[in-house]
This record gives C-alpha cells, sequence and structure tokens, in this order.
C-alpha cells in the first residue's frame, strides 16, 4: 500500500511521465512510447487541477524541467570546448550553463498548460483540451525572442515511424503533435471515467491512432508519376574534418584537399551536382571573386557545386552556400535564422557582462548577419532551396522556400560540434518533419554526419553516420505539389485557439453564474 500511495503522488507521476516521454527522443525505436507516455500527466492535470496554485506551478515546471534535462543531456558531449579556446573551467560553466539553463527556462514554460487548468478543474474533457493547447504554446514560445531554440517537439521522436507523421504534410509538425497528446489525453479521461464513458473514450483514443495511421498509409502508397526531368543525381560529401583541425591556421587548406580528393575520387558520369555542407570552407572570404580554387573544382568535374561559405563584405559577415557553375557564380543564399552564442550574441550588452566567456564562442570576431529572403537557386532549370544547419528546427522557413516555388530543399549543416551525440539524429529527425510537411525531396550534406537524402514523404533513402569520411551518390525528385501545410500553414494551432479560448470563457461565464446564483439561494435560506 505504501509503495502504491508513493506512486500515486502527482510529482512522481510528473516525473515518470516526464521521463518516459523524453526517451523516443533519444531512442527512436521507442517511438510508440510517445503514444502513452504523456498519461500520467493528464492525469495529473485532471485530478489535481484544482489544488493551490502553487503546487500546479510546480507540477508545470517540474515536468518540463525534468523533460527537457532529459532531452538536453548531450550538451555533454561538447565538453571540453577547447576548439573554441576555452579552459576546462569556462568550458563546464558553458556546457552546464546551456544544459540546466535551457533546460529550466524552456521547462518553466510547461507551467501554461498546468496554471490554465486550475479555474476549470471540475470539466475534465476541457482540462485536457487545454492543457494540449498549453503544450503548443510553451513549444512555440521557444521560437520567440533572440534566445529562441526549438528544439523540442513531442513529435520528434517519430521521424522513423514515417506512416505516424504524414498527418504532418496537412498540419505541420503541430498536427502530429497534437495527435500524440490527444490520445494521451483520450487515455487519460478513460481512466478517470466512470465505465460507460470510459468504453467511449478509449474507443476515440484507438480511433484517433488508427485514423492517423491509414491517412499514412494510404499517402505513403499513393505515388505521383516521375518523368525523367523531375529527377536529378546529386553527390553530397561528408569530409569529418576534426573541428581544431578545421579552424586551426592550416584548417582552409585541409578542408579542400579532404573534400577534393572525396569528390574526384568518388564522382559518377551521371552527377548533375556536388554538394559540400557547411563550413566545409572555413576560411572566412573577402569576396566571391576570392573563390577561384572551388570554381576550378566544378570546372574540373564539369559539375555545378553548391558549397557553405563565410563571407565579409564591408565589416558584415554572412554564412552562406553558394552555387559555382564551372568559372561562374550562379548565386547564393544568406542564412536567414543565426545560432545564438555561435553566430552572434544575443542580448550582448548583458549578458557579456554577466558571462564574459560567451564572447569566446562566435566563430568569428563579430556577429553575422542574417539573410532577408529565400533566395532560391536555379539548377537544371529548376528552382532549388537552401537552410542552413539550425533552419532546419523552424518550419516556416522551409515552408517560405517551398511557397516561393522551391521544388527541392537542400540543407547544408556543420553538426561536427554534436560529435556522435543524441542530437546529431535530433538534427536530422526535424529535417524529416520538413520534408512531410511541403512534399520535397531535402538532401542533407553534414560536415561530420548525418548526411542523407530524404524523400518527399519522409523517408530516409540514403544516409552516411556520424564522423565517417564518405558520399553519397543518390537520385532525388523535384516536385511542385502544394501540401496543405505549405499553403495554410499552422493555421490548425490558430485555430484551436480561438475555439477553446471561446470554451475556455463561456465555461468559466456559466461557472460564475452557477456560484452567484448558489450565493442568492444561501442568503434567501
Amino acid at each position: 500500500m505504501k509503495l502504491k500511495k508513493f506512486f500515486t503522488k502527482p510529482c512522481v507521476l510528473i516525473i515518470i511521465s516526464a521521463v518516459l516521454s523524453a526517451l523516443p527522443l533519444t531512442f527512436s525505436s521507442l517511438f510508440w512510447l510517445s503514444w502513452v507516455s504523456f498519461v500520467p500527466f493528464f492525469y495529473v492535470m485532471i485530478k489535481h487541477s484544482c489544488d493551490k496554485t502553487v503546487l500546479c506551478l510546480r507540477n508545470g515546471i517540474l515536468f518540463g524541467a525534468v523533460y527537457h534535462i532529459c532531452i538536453y543531456y548531450w550538451f555533454l558531449w561538447f565538453y571540453p570546448l577547447d576548439f573554441a579556446n576555452l579552459t576546462n573551467g569556462s568550458s563546464v560553466a558553458v556546457v552546464a550553463l546551456a544544459w540546466f539553463g535551457i533546460s529550466l527556462v524552456h521547462g518553466a514554460l510547461w507551467c501554461i498548460p498546468t496554471l490554465a487548468c486550475k479555474p476549470i478543474a471540475k470539466s475534465p474533457c476541457l482540462t485536457c483540451t487545454v492543457a494540449i493547447l498549453g503544450i503548443l504554446t510553451a513549444e512555440k514560445l521557444t521560437q520567440i525572442s533572440e534566445l529562441s531554440f526549438p528544439w523540442v517537439r513531442v513529435a520528434l521522436g517519430q521521424y522513423k515511424a514515417t506512416v505516424l507523421i504524414q498527418s504532418a504534410s496537412v498540419f505541420g509538425i503541430d498536427g502530429v503533435d497534437m495527435l500524440i497528446l490527444s490520445v494521451n489525453a483520450l487515455i487519460a479521461l478513460s481512466i478517470v471515467y466512470p465505465p460507460k464513458k470510459r468504453t467511449v473514450t478509449a474507443v476515440t483514443a484507438a480511433v484517433v491512432f488508427c485514423a492517423n495511421m491509414i491517412f499514412g498509409f494510404i499517402r505513403l502508397n499513393t505515388e505521383p508519376q516521375a518523368d525523367s526531368k523531375d529527377k536529378i543525381n546529386i553527390m553530397t560529401v561528408q569530409g569529418s574534418v576534426e573541428q581544431d583541425e578545421k579552424w586551426s591556421s592550416d584548417g582552409d587548406k585541409i578542408c579542400y584537399d579532404v573534400y577534393t580528393r572525396l569528390t574526384t575520387e568518388n564522382i559518377e558520369s551521371d552527377t548533375e551536382l556536388i554538394i559540400w555542407p557547411e563550413s566545409a570552407v572555413p576560411k572566412v572570404y573577402k569576396s566571391e571573386k576570392s573563390l577561384s580554387k572551388y570554381k576550378k573544382i566544378s570546372k574540373a568535374t564539369d559539375t555545378p557545386l553548391l558549397a557553405g561559405v563565410l563571407l565579409k563584405k564591408d565589416s558584415v559577415s554572412t554564412n552562406n552556400t553558394l552555387l559555382v557553375d564551372k568559372s561562374e557564380l550562379k548565386s547564393a543564399y544568406t542564412k536567414r535564422q543565426l545560432v545564438p552564442f555561435g553566430e552572434y550574441m544575443p542580448y550582448k550588452n548583458t549578458l557579456s557582462k554577466i558571462f564574459p566567456f560567451l564572447n569566446e564562442l562566435n566563430i568569428i570576431e563579430d556577429d553575422y548577419a542574417p539573410g532577408t529572403d529565400t533566395a532560391l537557386m536555379q539548377i537544371k532549370d529548376r528552382n532549388v532551396g537552401n537552410i542552413i544547419c539550425f533552419e532546419s528546427i523552424y518550419p516556416g522557413l522551409t515552408r517560405k522556400s517551398v511557397a516561393d516555388g522551391a521544388e527541392l530543399m537542400i540543407e547544408v549543416t556543420n553538426d561536427s560540434w554534436l560529435k556522435d551525440s543524441p542530437a546529431m539524429w535530433q538534427h536530422l529527425a526535424h529535417g524529416v518533419f520538413r520534408s512531410v510537411e511541403n512534399g520535397r525531396c531535402l538532401v542533407r550534406s553534414a560536415n561530420s554526419g548525418i548526411s542523407a537524402t530524404i524523400d518527399s514523404k519522409g523517408r530516409i533513402k540514403t544516409v552516411l553516420e556520424p564522423n565517417t569520411q564518405g558520399v553519397i551518390c543518390d537520385t532525388v525528385y523535384f516536385s511542385d505539389e502544394q501540401t496543405p501545410y505549405t499553403k495554410n500553414g499552422d493555421i490548425l494551432f490558430t485555430s484551436c485557439a480561438v475555439v477553446v479560448a471561446v470554451w475556455y470563457l463561456v465555461f468559466l461565464i456559466l461557472q460564475l453564474k452557477l456560484k452567484i446564483k448558489a450565493n442568492k439561494i444561501a442568503r434567501q435560506e
């Protein structure tokens, strides 16, 4: 009895739920766990939303903090930060600040659903609905401010279960998040409801899950006819140059030699595009004209080369992809969403005084400047969109490129900072969702992994493991499909927010009327 009493305590249920919910984001084989792991959380919401405000606040922050600490433990792989010229002590401080600081900040946002549920504790169904919307709100708030870092999504662990994530083509990753949370909430309701309602909610949970799976099965087996003009043979090169070598004084030459060798040794006669990842050219160039040796690669192979290049013009530094065709620079794309602390210092005047060692994390002396548009490239007379590294975790950036006409997406990234941590696979998972959302093939070119080709349904076709040298030669396809998500964006969240807000207010008004009526009767008596 004592053991049962312990495991039914709200704080214990919250911790168990948080740990179980975090596991699929590290171990993709546990994807199924996400569909039940939030049940204890919703159970606490239903049973204990009437508790004191401070306890509701505790429940939300406790879940959020434990959940994110379990996911963000990959920050440990950053140690030591000798490539950034930090001492061991400073490295420990940076890693601890990143791991626990981000976990606590993002975790604190989970008090939104727990606090929002307190005034409506008498309605279990509305409580669960508000909790779901509150969780989505917490996730979306991580995209706001200069500290923007929307890495964690409930659905991220589903990226290999492609049949379960095809609904992202309709409602984006928000839709998959909502489906997972809805199934969990319905199971929790079936536990607390009386027998008749219990059966209905349990059946509803099964119907929601099965309907999503059936939709995925139909979409995966509905393939458009591909024409020869719709395909392109690509080669993406993964050099896996060590960080200390890459950013050394000879880093530019080392990278050039490695990538040139891998390219010339492995290029195939029908290759139509060579892709080198972000920071494959680690030197900061002051003009495109100084990139003559990279133009020689394109000319020697008689193939266009798309490479990640750092540029500095008129004291403005940018992170770019450049498309070189023979001896001509065809087009350039500039990274729109920059990495806090890595490419610019957020809240510079304040944070640089509190944590002076953070100034040392930027690769270059000055902050980068963000790009302002999608800057689509013309390859084989088709439109190609680019995203660079960190940008893949922002659904809106890929959607904007596709809405502007991109028929193929290319992601170049430098994930060597992540070594062989779970974050490498989590980053790849974001790319899978971007493909499904917009119905586009995505070619992922990573400095040290994970390079991959992903088809328009999110299926990973070819992959290079982390920290291995090699190339991928594959055929990918252009597409002009316009998915509902590409057309409408995150309309699901907006629509649900309006509906739930009305429901919430109506419920509170009715509760207030009942309270007034009860007080009036009490006075008359």
